[in-house]
C-alpha cells in the first residue's frame, strides 16, 4: 500500500484556503497512492471554540476530499470538528469516491489545554479496512496511551496530530513504541508552523514499521512524502517473533 502523508502549516479558520493546499500538494504528488493521511483538524487548525465555526464547514470538507479522491483516487484520512447531535467531537475521518466511509471520536482529550471542556470524548477505537489493510485511526493526545490499541492485532495505526515543538522528542519515542508493541506499521501526520495562539509545530511526521524501524522522517518544513508499505514483510516478522499470542488483554 502506498501512503502519502500531507504535511501542512494550516491556516487558522479558513477551510478553503487548506484544502486549496492540500489540493496543491497532491496535484504535485504521484497519482498512484491508496491512503492520503492530513494532521489533526486540518482544516481549521486546532480551534479550542468551536462554537465560532460554521457547521457548512465539515460538510464542504468531506465533499472537498470526495472530489479529491475521485480526481487523484485513494482515500483521504485526517481529524476534524464535528458537531453531531448537538456535540462537538474531534473525529478522525475517511473520505473516498464514495463520501464519507468511517469515522473516529478522540477518545483521549487534552484537558491540559481545556479540549474536554469544549468537545465531547469518544466512546470506542474503530477498524477500517483500506485496500485489505486492517487500520486503526487515532488523533494526536491518543499517543500516550497504548491501552487504546489492546485487543486485536491491526496493521497500521495511524495518529493524525498538531504535537508542539516542546515535546517533540516524545512524540518521535511513542510513535516507535506503538510499533514495537503492536508489531505493525504507524504513521504520524504532524502539523507545521505557528498556530493563532502561538503554539510551534514542528513537523516530524514519521512512518515506523513493525520492528520499530523509521522508515519515513520529515523535517519541518511543508512538504508531501509517500512511502510504500509491505504486508507480507508484516505478516512474516510477527510469525518469526508472535510476541501477541503473549497479550492478557
Amino acid at each position: 500500500m502506498k501512503i502519502s502523508v500531507i504535511q501542512c502549516d494550516t491556516v487558522w479558520m479558513d477551510p478553503v484556503a487548506n484544502l486549496r493546499k492540500i489540493n496543491d500538494w497532491c496535484d504535485s504528488s504521484t497519482k498512484d497512492t491508496d491512503l492520503w493521511l492530513l494532521p489533526e483538524m486540518f482544516n481549521t487548525g486546532y480551534n479550542l471554540d468551536p462554537g465560532k465555526m460554521s457547521v457548512e464547514w465539515q460538510e464542504t470538507t468531506i465533499a472537498t476530499l470526495q472530489d479529491f479522491s475521485l480526481k487523484y483516487g485513494g482515500t483521504f484520512g485526517g481529524s476534524i470538528p464535528m458537531l453531531r447531535n448537538g456535540n462537538w467531537y474531534n473525529t478522525f475521518i475517511f473520505v473516498n469516491g464514495d463520501g464519507l466511509v468511517a469515522q473516529y471520536d478522540k477518545i483521549q482529550l487534552f484537558s491540559l489545554a481545556g479540549e474536554d471542556e469544549f468537545y465531547s470524548k469518544g466512546r470506542q477505537t474503530v477498524q477500517v479496512e483500506i485496500s485489505n489493510w486492517k487500520i486503526r485511526p487515532l488523533v494526536c493526545y491518543d499517543l500516550r496511551f497504548g491501552s487504546l490499541n489492546n485487543g486485536e492485532l491491526v496493521d497500521v495505526i495511524i495518529y493524525s496530530a498538531n504535537w508542539p515543538v516542546q515535546r517533540i522528542s516524545h512524540w518521535k519515542s511513542l510513535l516507535i513504541a506503538r510499533a514495537i508493541e503492536n508489531q505493525c506499521f504507524v504513521v504520524g501526520i504532524n502539523r507545521v508552523g505557528q498556530d493563532q495562539n502561538g503554539y510551534l509545530y514542528p513537523g516530524n511526521s514519521m512512518i515506523v514499521d513493525f520492528n520499530g524501524e523509521v522508515i519515513c522522517e520529515m523535517n519541518d518544513s511543508e512538504s508531501i512524502s509517500s512511502s510504500v508499505i509491505d504486508k507480507a514483510e508484516m505478516l512474516a516478522f510477527r510469525s518469526k517473533l508472535p510476541f501477541y499470542k503473549d497479550r492478557i488483554v
